[in-house]
């Protein structure tokens, strides 16, 4: 054993092994200090502007649980549903921009503007992108015993005798997609808006509204049960789940190859660079794995995770598609 009067106990380092091992450890302290410091000493907050137990909620929980490790915080999912997503987004819009509070939307986001009058918040000024986290096509749905196997054929249906036929929407977006099939084409069909997706495919499914825009998972279950049948899916290609049902661009829309459900990640809008770059980072490791790629699959949906720089580009794509959109069809902000 040693004592206090060994001299290996009281030899000193030698002094260019000493700076040595002071630069190393300033070098690390410098490589690790900006990846933490990104977030604030407390927890981050993810809101959910919609009800709990929704794709979008359920895709935020599991996203927030495996970031937590990752950033070293609590992270909480929070939901404040109402006024298709505004609610909830008013609070993101208001916080701290301190890398303490997100918000996870679809993209009603980006459409609400257009056809909201009394925004509570600016959606370009006052918020700021940070990835898309997940993508999911759209899917044209009837009854099974209209007779049509396609949109294609519903849309010649609704031309031979007009007014007789309605198309339903539970959201803004599909509000507008809606519009896009039936209005694009000039066609006479009654518009119905419901109050959520539920009632929407009760109601297509029971005959009483003939077409339906709605998601994938939404409409599954029904589609199984034989009551409803799909006429069309959006995007640019089939989807993995419903691999039987044609893409509109294949049915002659090329129009609706962009468009699908989005669950997009936004922050206050002077939230710090290294901030967002640091989120995005982290989210798009978790939504890669296989386990997350499983559960998004579960949702009919699939992994983005595109760095800041293109989902804020992407944004303004998006936009102005919208815009485009809402004012070809003399849609106004009500």
């Amino acid at each position: 054993m040693r004592t206090r009067t060994d001299p290996l106990t009281l030899r000193r380092p030698d002094p260019a092994r000493r700076r040595l091992l002071q630069r190393a450890a300033a070098s690390g302290a410098t490589a690790v200090l900006p990846a933490w410091a990104a977030f604030p000493d407390k927890p981050v907050r993810i809101v959910v502007p919609y009800s709990a137990g929704g794709g979008t909620d359920i895709i935020a929980r599991h996203v927030a649980q495996r970031l937590q490790p990752r950033l070293g915080q609590t992270v909480l999912v929070e939901n404040r549903p109402g006024a298709d997503g505004v609610i909830g987004t008013d609070v993101v819009a208001k916080a701290p921009p301190d890398g303490s509070a997100f918000v996870l939307v679809v993209a009603s986001h980006l459409i609400n503007p257009l056809v909201i009058a009394k925004m509570p918040y600016d959606t370009h000024r006052d918020m700021v992108g940070v990835t898309m986290v997940a993508e999911s096509p759209l899917v044209f749905v009837t009854h099974v015993d209209v007779p049509a196997r396609n949109a294609k054929e519903l849309a010649e249906l609704i031309r031979r005798t007009p007014g007789k036929y309605s198309y339903g929407s539970s959201e803004n977006m599909t509000r507008l997609v809606g519009a896009m099939f039936v209005q694009g084409q000039k066609l006479d069909a009654v518009h119905v808006p419901y109050k959520g997706g539920g009632p929407l495919m009760t109601d297509v499914a029971g005959g009483v509204t003939t077409l339906g825009v709605t998601s994938v998972l939404s409409a599954k279950q029904l589609m199984t049960a034989g009551k409803l049948k799909a006429l069309g899916i959006t995007g640019a290609k089939r989807s993995t789940v419903l691999p039987e049902v044609p893409t509109m661009v294949e049915l002659g829309y090329p129009q609706f190859a962009e468009v699908r459900t989005t669950y997009s990640l936004f922050a206050p809008a002077a939230t710090p660079r290294e901030t967002l770059e640091r989120m995005q980072k982290e989210v798009a490791a978790v939504i890669h794995t296989p386990e997350m790629v499983e559960i998004l699959a579960a949702q009919a949906a699939s992994p983005v995770g595109n760095t800041v720089a293109d989902f804020q580009e992407q944004v303004k794509r998006e936009s102005q598609f919208w815009a485009g959109l809402a004012k070809s069809i003399n849609l106004r902000p009500e």
